[in-house]
């Protein structure tokens, strides 16, 4: 019944930002790891596949389209206020592996009114070595995203000697936009609700199959309904938490959310008022997930008496 999620990138750095940024949303709770696309040879590996645009092509000859989930990465509010706080007339210099990334990059910025200002790539894998170090070596105001910016590339013996003493340089956490997030979502809850769906069959048929007087077998069946409850309570915790988390992350990720575990209350009941979200898709997943809920705690009652 345990959930698996690959992030799945171009190389080690992307596959973990994008573990990151799943974890911002739904936490420690799931077993995720990352892979590299050339890792991925079939659909075995996870239950859920998580790329960024520019691998979905390649997955999507191995992986069927449903075990997909397209992440689309973003910074936070936090990083373009900081680079708001840049005074006009100066030039920001945007650090990237890829030219494309830093156009996308000041494109978001002057969308937010960042304007009065000059942006230049610095793009070390596509630019030539002399300009990259040139730039490097002028530059007063460096931007981009933590995992280039920070100790691994930048910051790195390879560039950092390059860099003037009073740099100011930005790092930027990228979290998934609020409909990315989403659609992993309702992967995930869809994922939950068929696990306890399949299970609750199970046991009712164990059930039709098993006589009231076998004590011990009623005894193990009312076991697993326990467990179950534990495990779609959990489900429905980490999902609710997750549609909050989707959100406050573009204000920063560090932000923290309740979490009432299901450890401190089992047989609990999660109400979730369809109100409080557009997303209608995750909110039927989860109203399921809680009719399936009633039908355990029913089988537990009955069990109960049986014992």
């Amino acid at each position: 019944m345990k959930l698996k999620i690959a992030a799945v990138g171009s190389s080690p750095l992307i596959a973990e930002e994008i573990l990151n940024a799943t974890k911002f949303i739904i936490g420690d709770e799931i077993d995720i790891k990352t892979y590299s696309t050339y890792e991925i040879q079939d659909d075995t590996v996870a239950d859920i596949y998580i790329c960024a645009k520019s691998q979905l092509n390649s997955l999507k000859k191995v992986i069927p389209a449903n075990k997909i989930v397209l992440l689309e990465l973003i910074p936070t509010s936090k990083f373009f206020i900081a680079v708001a706080r840049i005074p006009q007339g100066e030039t920001i210099y945007i650090f990237n592996n890829q030219l494309e990334y830093t156009t996308t990059l000041a494109d978001y910025c002057q969308k937010l009114g960042i304007n009065g200002v000059q942006f230049l790539p610095i793009a070390y894998e596509e630019m030539p070595k002399e300009e990259v170090f040139a730039r490097l070596q002028e530059a007063n105001y460096i931007i981009g995203v933590d995992k280039f910016v920070g100790n691994k590339v930048l910051k790195s013996s390879k560039y950092a000697s390059y860099l003037l003493d009073d740099v100011t340089i930005i790092e930027g956490t990228r979290v998934a936009s609020v409909h990315s997030a989403c659609a992993l979502l309702q992967c995930i809850a869809t994922n939950f609700h068929k696990c306890i769906e399949n299970s609750v069959s199970v046991i009712t048929a164990n059930l039709k199959h098993t006589p009231a007087d076998s004590e011990q077998e009623i005894s193990r069946i009312h076991d697993e309904v326990t467990e179950l409850v534990f495990y779609s309570n959990k489900a429905m915790d980490i999902i609710q938490n997750a549609v909050i988390k989707s959100v406050v992350n573009h204000i920063s990720p560090d932000i923290a959310v309740f979490d009432a575990t299901a450890e401190e209350c089992p047989t609990k009941q999660i109400a979730f008022n369809t109100q409080h979200t557009t997303n209608h898709p995750i909110c039927d997943s989860l109203e399921s997930i809680t009719n399936l809920n009633n039908t355990l705690l029913l089988i537990a009652k009955k069990l109960a008496k049986l014992n």
